[in-house]
């Protein structure tokens, strides 16, 4: 029996707005011919709503990506007067009439430095209900008494003006204020000193979102099947490992390349691949098609695989051997296929 390979565009979303051309990206003939080929489902919540769902139906779909966050790694059973906040550390910088987000803004703090924000967080707000806590990932969690406010994913916003992005809400007035004053007391703190004099990106903000349920979390997933209790996950994203650990699943880090994979027969892979890359989206695309695709495409064309799934945007895209019969259908750059 064949394996399935499901793969996730992390950080990836359909921007819709032509902002790229032939001109700036390249072709992907593997991808292209995916995209051509595949039956093509939306995805409401994106993937993180389509994985929860298939990781733990409607129940596990239904939590808010911090709420899954918590439980899975602080035990968040116990502390059910709270609501919890993912807390990514962003640098943005203003323009003439905007603020935009850095494109390589998401910020991944070493342990040391994430401690230190927790202890001196701690120490600076220890009159306020926050609590901040570290979680070795790249984002880390914010608590403190309900509210009515949360934020939009800011990958949604790389490279793009954050006003749109930012805490919404009956309640976005307090969010947006405990926002402001996290702003001014990261400003000049220490760890920013040190990244700076190492010539990295200073934090000049957490960005506090994933605190609000999806609004059809069963719907969102009916079309597709729940992940088998041996499925593996390839990769690193805070919530996903989250999603894995309530699974009693161990997350393990992407390989370089398709082929580097253990394909046990009738397994389940789902590899989370990094789309943010300092080289640019077309270069990460490139090393995507020419690592990941082609080989898998080659392998499913040789009964190795049974199914190739991408979950990219806002679409899952679920490409069976009996699909590849689909070779008349016309190939469009990818960029507008996924648009």
């Amino acid at each position: 029996m064949a394996s399935e390979l499901i793969l996730i565009l992390a950080d990836f979303f359909s921007r819709g707005d032509h902002a790229h051309s032939d001109a700036t990206l390249p072709r992907l003939p593997a991808l292209e011919s995916l995209l051509a080929m595949a039956r093509r489902d939306p995805l409401p919540q994106g993937w993180r709503g389509a994985l929860a769902w298939r990781s733990g139906g409607a129940e596990l779909a239904a939590l808010a990506p911090a709420a899954a966050v918590a439980l899975a790694q602080l035990d968040a059973r116990a502390q059910t007067a709270l609501q919890y906040w993912l807390a990514t550390p962003v640098h943005w910088f203003a323009g003439l009439d905007s603020v935009h987000l850095h494109p390589s803004g998401l910020l991944q703090l070493p342990a040391d430095s994430q401690a230190a924000l927790v202890a001196d967080f701690s120490s600076v707000f220890g009159d306020a209900p926050w609590r901040l806590h570290a979680l070795g990932a790249r984002e880390l969690l914010l608590s403190g008494a309900p509210l009515a406010a949360g934020a939009e994913d800011p990958a949604r916003f790389v490279g793009r003006d954050v006003r749109a992005g930012l805490p919404a809400g009956t309640a976005a007035a307090t969010l947006r204020r405990l926002g402001a004053e996290i702003e001014m007391w990261l400003h000049g703190h220490r760890i920013n000193v040190e990244r700076q004099a190492r010539g990295e990106l200073p934090v000049s903000a957490l960005w506090l979102w994933g605190a609000q349920p999806p609004d059809k979390p069963a719907e969102a997933g009916r079309a597709l099947a729940m992940l088998p209790n041996a499925a593996r996950f390839y990769g690193r994203d805070t919530y996903a490992e989250a999603l894995w650990r309530l699974r009693a699943g161990r997350p393990e880090a992407v390989p370089e390349q398709f082929q580097s994979m253990a394909h046990a027969g009738g397994a389940t892979d789902v590899v989370l691949y990094p789309t943010l890359g300092s080289d640019g989206l077309g270069a990460v695309l490139e090393r995507f098609e020419q690592c990941w695709l082609q080989p898998a495409m080659q392998a499913l064309r040789a009964r190795e695989l049974s199914v190739i799934e991408l979950l990219a945007g806002s679409h899952a895209y679920r490409l069976s051997r009996l699909n590849l019969t689909r070779f008349w259908r016309k190939r469009s750059p990818w960029w507008e296929s996924l648009a």
